[in-house]
């Protein structure tokens, strides 16, 4: 039978130590390195998703606009052209001004009880919403 019995040498157990140490420097280093550089690009991935959100709200802004003026241009030559006085949007509402004399029933065969009409003496004002506007383009 043979034994063996091997003794602690301290230079086998330094050289250990620090390669182990220097190992685990390495990884710390490589760690501290990577997640920079993920949060670097995590930045410009939050950046871009931002400049495409904005630029979409832009794009549906502009839609929104052009359907609505389509929509009043459609309006006014309903009611033709020479009868209509003004034209105006205040808040979430278009606001139309026209002569005593103008015939309203085209606008109330495409709009009914949504557009809301007060006569008076001098003018017909019609008020429509224009979130019903935008319900009829789009089908919501």
């Amino acid at each position: 039978m043979i034994i063996i019995l091997k003794t602690r040498n301290r230079n086998q157990l330094l050289i250990k130590t620090v390669s182990m140490l220097s190992l685990l420097l390495m990884f710390w280093l490589y760690y501290g390195h990577m997640s920079s550089k993920f949060q670097e690009q995590n930045n410009q991935l939050a950046t871009k998703l931002d400049q495409t959100i904005v630029k979409k709200r832009i794009d549906k802004s502009i839609n929104l606009e052009k359907t609505i003026y389509k929509e009043s241009v459609i309006i006014v030559n309903l009611l033709e052209q020479r009868h209509v006085q003004s034209i105006k949007i205040v808040k979430d509402k278009l606001y139309l001004v026209c002569d005593f004399t103008t015939d309203i029933e085209p606008l109330l065969v495409r709009y009914g009880v949504n557009a809301m009409i007060k006569h008076t003496t001098t003018n017909i004002k019609i008020a429509i919403d224009l979130k019903t506007i935008v319900e009829n383009k789009y089908d919501v």
